[in-house]
């Protein structure tokens, strides 16, 4: 499922941690991918993020796959996230030249390795924007969920 909506603050991260952690709390796998450069998911989560670490920056450009990026959250053992790095923020420029470049992350989730997670859920928070972060997470997704403020202006 992707949370996604081109605006910011209207609760995507929250939305997407929050449900991902009711749903391990529960005893289902989750996995969240975050599609985020500020890496607010994998904070939350309580995942490494610094530059250097294996993240879904180098899971969209093939060199790693989705298993060998996650990590186990410190929340819940049921529970994993592949993090966001500021290495995110460029993707979009290299993404560009790239075959493909708007399935590379349905690409990677199909690809051998991730059944070793055994996800029943994959979450996916997006940033706030419409660029080829969110493009590839709606092409990768069953589900959209988008959130939005309560007010007039935002419908």
């Amino acid at each position: 499922m992707t949370v996604a909506n081109q605006k910011g603050g209207v609760g995507k991260t929250t939305s997407t941690v929050n449900l991902a952690a009711g749903l391990a709390l529960h005893g289902l796998n989750v996995l969240v991918i975050d599609l985020d450069p500020q890496g607010n998911a994998s904070t939350a989560l309580g995942v490494d993020h610094r530059s250097g670490v294996p993240s879904v920056y180098e899971v969209l450009l093939g060199e790693i796959g989705v298993a060998d990026a996650a990590q186990q959250s410190t929340q819940s053992e049921n529970l994993w996230c592949v993090p966001a790095t500021t290495d995110l923020a460029g993707s979009e420029i290299e993404l560009v030249t790239m075959v493909a470049r708007e399935g590379r992350l349905k690409e990677a989730l199909n690809a051998e390795g991730v059944e070793r997670l055994a996800p029943d859920y994959v979450f996916i928070d997006c940033p706030p924007s419409l660029g080829l972060l969110t493009v590839n997470a709606l092409v990768a997704a069953r589900e959209v969920l988008i959130p939005i403020q309560c007010e007039y202006y935002a419908l």
